[in-house]
């Protein structure tokens, strides 16, 4: 049996980067950049405008006031998109937001400091030299790296290749995984309940949304029983997978039969079973497929269990294959509220805490069932508190790891 440190470090050492694929950027949101974004012109690409009012040389305004303004013949006017007119002594030119600035003209008066009548605009402040102008390259220059390979797309980033003109862009692709549900006493959604040993399927769905917020694309293998010719059917649905997670049969019983079968149909090189963490401490990984590219988690089948090996394993292997840069779940060092106690100290737990921030600092709460079977302790919890081996007492007011799963809580709060 290996520590959580050492069987993590196997995971990522073990998982790789997936290719690129060419995508539209209608299609780029949420996607992982395989290429730099570099700048086509200068943006703005020429002296412009911010905001509506009057371009004019800041010499003829020197001194404007309410009792003196400035008063400066019109020439015409700069639209965005348009030619803007010269501007020449004692001229001004009306400008709207985005407009070239006309020759001549270094400094845009805003509409509020001004009153146009009978062909002449009067102008009551003076401003700055070149206020209210946006300059040619302000935001960035020709040839720069605008946004690195590696960035997870968002608006912003969808707006900027647009504004590059790129209309495809390079991606990486998106990890296909495969879930695979045995079990006997598993039954799916709708089927009826015939016995009271039989237990509708949590961990399918949940998983597949784990899957989901880690940008993965979930595929649903199905439902092995625990007869080999069921699992060797099954098993090969898994062919086109970049992932495949397996919930149950990873134990130590007579039906535990995934590690065999994976290895004999698969070619599946199992290079960990059982790790010294509470829950999921029947954790099997092994690598699979051409040049060992493809990942096998065989993960426990008590819902708790299955959530976290997926939390602390399968997300940051997901995104380190999506290409992200940070792959693991925030880690945040928070003050235990209640104290904490278990029996043994054989193995690193991690307890399901609720997380608030108050007074600047986090606070995390424990739940009170801890049994790996208790997946209301998941819904009523953000976060994994982390028990280290050795430890079997936590005080109140003590600080301990927490590894979070949810972040929702900080909308708002004065981390914010």
């Amino acid at each position: 049996m290996i520590k959580f440190e050492e069987a993590l470090k196997i995971v990522i050492d073990n998982t790789k980067v997936l290719p690129f694929e060419k995508v539209a950027i209608t299609e780029a949101h949420g996607r992982v950049l395989a290429e730099d974004i570099i700048a086509d012109r200068d943006q703005p690409p020429a002296d412009n405008s911010g905001m509506d009012g009057f371009a004019v040389i800041y010499d003829d305004i020197k001194g404007a006031s309410e009792e003196n303004p400035a008063v400066l013949e019109l020439v015409g006017e700069a639209k965005a998109g348009g030619e803007p007119p010269k501007v020449e002594k004692g001229k001004a030119a009306a400008i709207y937001t985005g407009g070239l600035i006309p020759e001549g003209a270094d400094t845009v008066i805003q509409k509020e400091l001004t009153k146009v009548e009978d062909g002449k605009v009067f102008i009551f402040q003076e401003l700055k030299k070149g206020a209210n102008i946006r300059k040619q390259g302000e935001d960035y220059k020709k040839g720069d790296i605008l946004i690195n390979k590696g960035k997870k797309i968002r608006a912003a980033e969808v707006g900027i290749l647009a504004s590059v003109n790129k209309a495809t862009v390079y991606v990486h692709q998106v990890p296909k995984v495969g879930i695979l549900t045995t079990g006997d006493e598993i039954i799916d959604i709708g089927e009826p309940i015939t016995s009271p040993s039989q237990i509708r399927t949590s961990n399918t769905y949940a998983l597949y949304t784990q899957v989901k917020e880690a940008g993965g694309e979930p595929v649903i293998l199905g439902f092995a029983k625990d007869k080999p010719e069921d699992l060797i059917e099954k098993l090969r649905n898994a062919i086109t997978c970049d992932i495949l997670l397996t919930t149950g049969g990873v134990s130590v019983g007579d039906y535990d039969l995934v590690k065999d079968f994976v290895s004999v149909e698969l070619g599946v090189e199992i290079l960990f079973w059982k790790v010294a963490q509470k829950p999921g401490k029947p954790l099997a990984f092994g690598v699979w497929g051409e040049n060992k590219r493809k990942l096998f988690f065989g993960i426990p089948g008590n819902p708790v269990a299955a959530m976290f090996v997926m939390e602390a394993y399968v997300k940051p292997a997901l995104r380190k294959m999506r290409g992200e840069r940070n792959i693991f779940n925030p880690l945040v060092k928070a003050k235990l509220v209640g104290g904490y106690k278990r029996k043994k100290g054989d193995r690193k737990e991690f307890i399901r805490v609720n997380v608030s921030f108050e007074n600047g600092e986090f606070l995390a709460k424990p739940f009170g069932k801890q049994g790996s079977n208790i997946l209301t302790g998941m819904v009523n919890s953000n976060g994994f508190g982390i028990i280290e081996i050795g430890k079997t007492q936590i005080e109140d007011g003590d600080y301990i790891d927490v590894m979070l799963f949810d972040t929702e809580f900080l909308k708002g709060s004065e981390n914010d």
